[in-house]
């Protein structure tokens, strides 16, 4: 009984730590939006900065999401899977759309 318990708090932990990563991202991409929409260089890098980092979380979440996913639990993880999936792709398209301006006023 211990391991089952054992086993569910890890799989708690695993679902929290790709909840928090999700949201490490959409905070990540609303500050290279606001960068952008400022024309701030120096707000802009480090936005991307930490936008990359965001992204490095949730393919670690992914992960780890991934080597949790057995046959019994699988239904309960699938929709975790599924907005990582959405959160790394959104990720990437803000990622893709930041340029640094060419000319600092």
């Amino acid at each position: 009984m211990t391991n089952a318990n054992q086993h569910q708090m890890n799989l708690e932990h695993v679902i929290d730590n790709a909840e928090k990563a999700i949201q490490i991202a959409k905070d990540a991409e609303m500050a290279v939006r606001h960068a952008q929409l400022e024309s701030n260089p120096q707000k802009l890098q480090s936005s991307i900065q930490q936008l990359q980092t965001a992204q490095r979380t949730l393919e670690q979440a992914q992960s780890q999401l991934s080597a949790h996913d057995t046959d019994s639990v699988h239904q309960q993880l699938q929709q975790v899977q599924d907005q990582l999936t959405q959160a790394i792709q959104s990720a990437e398209i803000v990622s893709d759309h930041t340029e640094q301006p060419k000319q600092v006023r």
